[in-house]
């Protein structure tokens, strides 16, 4: 048998056991003349097998679970042997009260105890858990009054001058005493490394042994009892019980860990407080009403200790629940006005505190500064090294935050990694200055183990009563500023301006219109020449938006590419610009012109997943051969993630597809990229053009070598002087591209031009002389 199998077989076992035990007691527990052995007999085998699981589950466990189940194994064990002890003396005619066995049955209670201690989870409060030690006296308080008047009373009178046998005679309430206080601290609180399932068995066995010893008792106390009525399968119900407790976490070898909200959850300590104190009343009146039977010999109710103690401890459990509560109304009431991870004022608290600062300098002639601050880079924290050190970054934040303003000023975290401050001041002067000593609090490194953390942040500061009265209107002037102070390099502040409003209602109108136009496809696109140097023939065309809002104009391609990127629309504009272009160039490719088309492709749409498929749908929709597809690519785009980039760009160089590389020179990592990524163009920026009569030739130079060493050709882009064309020329420059050449052509230009020039190179304008100063 391996080792799965093992406590599967037992289990099942001690199944069969129980119900073959509870089978015998039902049919009468025969034959009469072996009853006594039989009856005594009976118990072992579930008590046995339980043994085994228990002990498995130890085996296999570490650490306080680990002995915890060894505890539950040795209380099974003392069990066990008191009865094989008691069962050897009665089969023998020796049965006496107490024995040695007693021993055994008395040990199973203080192991099960100990057992559940070494798995003790602590209170979150002091109150709360001095609240539920007092539910429990109390309970254990009635219920031992109880058994004052019902049994302990008669066994110190049976058992007078026999300090021995009395000793073990009380030992047994008070050991159903233990269990109760188990079966209470289980009901209302969940141990370490036991789920659910666990605490209702082991709850469960604890409630069978506890109505076991009741019932025997009463029975015995009468000389009812004997060996074979049903009251004994409680013993073996609750073995079995045990068993299953262990079986269930043998079952499953890597369960996950209890998680949630744990014992102390509001609804639990809810049902604490009501259901414990109530069950201790209802003990505490049946105390009461038998202090005055009979068997009182005539004491009063306000003369019996044990009434009177339970009400003392109830006094006291009401008098911790209205502490309990008062602190519970605290905690819901801080919870409910701040930010659960960093302590700090919560949005909703903000704003009320904010109102009431505007309506305050209204009436003394103060003003309230509203800052809005937004950390830089906390994206990149997150993606780097997780949620769990951006949490401590935002702490750290929040406490540099506290300790650079006053107590009366307002602190919030108004989401994510943006925070709020409130305060009331005399000038702007002043807030000026709270905004410096800000940024540089917030910029002093942050340790995160190993790592050390700079951040940074950017703050729009709004100015009341003067910018807005209004609490809301405020926050959302800070917030333009904010942004404001991104866009002029983060790790700043500026102030509001009116201009932001009109900048912000002008986005919100450009990006309503330009969902439009991609709803409707009112977009443009221009084509540029690139042409062979020398000689000036068309080869291809680069791609350029072209966009004309209804209501201011035309707009700029970048002002469109960054709205397009702020607003989440790029990978569905630059899916519309690639398809228009290729759809234009087949056009161009029917007609009999053997013309390239370069499409530049933004970061956010070349990192899509589904890159590669798309740009392999449009060429086999237009029947375009890749390589009349030129993909025009930055370097930041490539190097976000080098080897990602790599092997799109070989799955696209397999359809045939060219690459070029834009704005070459301009980045940080373009030489030490340039050998990893298949690149067919170098595309050399403008800026290097413009000084080519500076100096600028030799970088232009250095470039042209390069690329032709790596098998990449050059294009020049902004030539639009005739001496530039000759130097270029003269640096083996292979092809150019600007004004000089031609200006953007719509569609039909475009192909005017190829139609025109078909046999002839581009005509360009007669060059001037070149000047050098």
């Amino acid at each position: 048998m391996n080792r799965t199998n093992f406590p599967t077989v037992v289990f099942f076992l001690l199944v069969a056991s129980l119900l073959g035990h509870a089978a015998w007691l039902m049919s009468g527990a025969g034959p009469e003349r072996l009853r006594d052995v039989l009856g005594n007999l009976s118990f072992f085998p579930t008590c046995l097998l339980a043994t085994a699981l228990a002990w498995t589950l130890a085996r296999r466990l570490t650490g306080q679970p680990q002995r915890a189940w060894r505890l539950f194994t040795a209380g099974l064990v003392s069990w066990s042997a008191g009865q094989a002890l008691y069962t050897w003396l009665d089969l023998s005619g020796r049965s006496t009260f107490p024995s040695a066995a007693d021993i055994g049955y008395l040990l199973l209670a203080p192991c099960m105890l100990l057992g559940v201690l070494h798995i003790w989870r602590s209170a979150p409060s002091r109150i709360l858990a001095l609240s539920f030690l007092l539910d429990v006296a109390i309970i254990l308080t009635a219920l031992g009054d109880v058994l004052w008047q019902v049994s302990i009373q008669r066994i110190l009178a049976l058992y007078a001058g026999q300090p021995f046998a009395l000793g073990v005679a009380v030992a047994y309430p008070v050991s159903d005493l233990v269990l109760v206080a188990l079966v209470l601290a289980m009901a209302v609180w969940q141990p370490r490394s036991l789920d659910r399932a666990q605490l209702g068995l082991l709850g469960g066995g604890l409630i069978m042994l506890f109505g076991a010893h009741t019932l025997y008792a009463h029975q015995a106390a009468q000389n009812a009892y004997h060996v074979g009525l049903p009251l004994d399968v409680l013993w073996s119900l609750a073995f079995t019980l045990f068993g299953a407790a262990a079986y269930v976490r043998l079952a499953r070898p890597d369960p996950a860990p209890v998680s949630g909200p744990g014992p102390w959850s509001v609804q639990r300590r809810h049902r604490l407080n009501v259901m414990l104190p109530t069950a201790a009343l209802a003990l505490s009146y049946t105390v009461f009403f038998l202090a005055q039977s009979p068997r009182s010999s005539g004491r009063g109710p306000w003369l019996d200790p044990a009434s009177l103690l339970v009400f003392a401890l109830l006094f006291g459990r009401q008098v911790l629940a209205v502490m309990d509560n008062s602190r519970l109304n605290r905690d819901l009431e801080f919870q409910a006005e701040h930010d659960a991870l960093t302590g700090l004022l919560n949005r909703s608290s903000l704003h009320e505190n904010l109102a009431q600062r505007i309506q305050i300098a209204e009436r003394q002639g103060n003003l309230v500064g509203v800052m809005f601050l937004d950390l830089d880079r906390m994206k990149q924290v997150n993606d780097a090294y997780g949620h769990a050190a951006g949490d401590q970054v935002l702490r750290h934040i929040a406490g540099r935050l506290s300790a650079n303003t006053r107590s009366s000023d307002a602190v919030a975290r108004f989401g994510g990694d943006e925070f709020v401050l409130a305060m009331t001041v005399d000038s702007r002067e002043q807030l000026t200055q709270v905004a410096q000593r800000i940024l540089g609090a917030v910029a002093q490194p942050i340790l995160f183990g190993d790592t050390e953390f700079h951040i940074t942040v950017s703050m729009g500061i709004a100015v009341c009563p003067g910018d807005s009265s209004d609490a809301t209107a405020a926050l959302h002037q800070a917030d333009l500023a904010m942004y404001r102070a991104k866009a002029t390099g983060k790790n700043t502040f500026s102030f509001y301006d009116p201009q932001d409003h009109a900048t912000q209602r002008t986005q919100v109108q450009l990006e309503e219109q330009l969902r439009d136009a991609l709803r409707h496809d009112t977009l443009e696109l221009h084509y540029q020449p690139v042409v062979a140097l020398p000689g000036a023939e068309v080869v291809g065309f680069e791609a350029l938006l072209r966009w004309t809002s209804p209501t201011l104009g035309p707009v700029s391609p970048l002002t469109v590419v960054q709205l397009a990127e702020e607003r989440a629309l790029m990978p569905q504009l630059g899916a519309w610009v690639l398809s228009t272009a290729v759809q234009q160039l087949a056009v161009w490719r029917r007609a009999g012109h053997r013309v390239s088309v370069s499409v530049n492709v933004s970061a956010t749409q070349f990192g899509l997943s589904g890159f590669v498929d798309e740009v392999t749908n449009i060429l086999n929709h237009t029947g375009v051969p890749g390589e009349a597809l030129v993909l025009e690519l930055t370097e930041s785009t490539l190097i976000q993630d080098a080897e990602a980039s790599a092997r799109k760009m070989r799955a696209l160089r397999e359809l045939g597809v060219r690459i070029a590389l834009d704005d070459f020179g301009t980045g940080y990592s373009s030489l030490s990229y340039l050998r990893q990524l298949p690149v067919d163009f170098l595309k050399i920026d403008r800026s290097f053009v413009n000084i080519l009569a500076d100096g600028g030739d030799a970088f232009v130079r250095a470039i042209v070598t390069l690329a032709h060493a790596q098998g990449a050709r050059v294009v020049a882009e902004g030539v639009e002087e005739a001496w530039q064309q000759d130097v270029l020329e003269g640096l083996d420059c292979d092809l150019g591209q600007g004004y000089f050449f031609a200006r953007p052509l719509s569609a039909d230009l475009a192909e005017a031009t190829l139609s025109e020039r078909a046999t002839q190179p581009l005509q360009v304008p007669e060059r001037a002389t070149r000047q050098r100063e």
